[in-house]
């Protein structure tokens, strides 16, 4: 299972430090987590990039969940 890590803004939603995850594909893994927590529908979970042990993704959409990464949700920065 992976963990993933709720930062400061959506813990504060989650209530929740971290979870345990199941999901093995992206899509999955934001169903599994909007079940557990139907709060964070509205939190712009789908805007944000998610970094697996690290490495920040900014489309995830495609991506696999590797057992026992770490994942984070990451605010994207923008320039211009």
């Amino acid at each position: 299972m992976a963990t993933l890590f709720f930062n400061s803004e959506l813990e504060k939603i989650t209530e929740r430090r971290k979870i345990s995850i199941k999901s093995k594909t992206y899509k999955d893994f934001i169903e599994e987590v909007l079940s557990i927590f139907p709060d964070l529908q509205g939190s712009g979970l789908m805007e944000m990039a998610l970094a697996i042990d690290g490495e920040i993704i900014h489309e995830p959409f495609l991506v696999a969940i590797p057992d026992n990464s770490e994942l984070h949700f990451v605010f994207k920065i923008s320039g211009g």
